[in-house]
């Protein structure tokens, strides 16, 4: 996987305002969203196994993913969201993100070798937004 081991820094944002407007996404998801410029690290251990590192402000957060497994994820304040990796050819990340409200959030990281270019997608719009990361030395 030509992006495994990786950091990126999130470095651009396309439609973000109109997608999050058309679906009324909730406070976590615009939080994520919007907040200042994330580090993002996947790495591979295993062919069934992910794992994610996420800097956000100094905040740092870690997590290993069987890929294709639904796995619940805890947050802060006790609600629980649930995600499901998954990798298509060596440089998609698939990842999908039903929120405690209902809602769901859809991710598509496409991997180059030195960027990402996430495409998001909300249930219940045709929408998207596109999110640009570029590789940290």
């Amino acid at each position: 996987m030509s992006f495994s081991g990786k950091k990126f820094r999130r470095v651009k944002c396309e439609n973000i305002d109109k997608l999050l407007a058309a679906t009324h996404a909730n406070d976590d998801i615009v939080r994520v969203l919007k907040m200042k410029a994330p580090l993002v690290t996947y790495t591979m251990i295993d062919e069934q196994t992910l794992h994610m590192d996420l800097d956000m402000d100094g905040q740092q957060m870690s997590h290993t993913f069987k890929l294709g497994e639904e796995h619940v994820l805890e947050k802060k304040d006790g609600r629980k969201v649930k995600m499901t990796y998954t990798i298509e050819g060596n440089n998609v990340i698939k990842q999908v993100i039903k929120m405690p409200d209902g809602k769901t959030a859809y991710f598509r990281k496409e991997f180059n070798d030195n960027e990402i270019k996430m495409i998001v997608t909300m249930h219940g719009t045709d929408l998207n937004a596109t999110i640009y990361y570029e590789m940290v030395q």
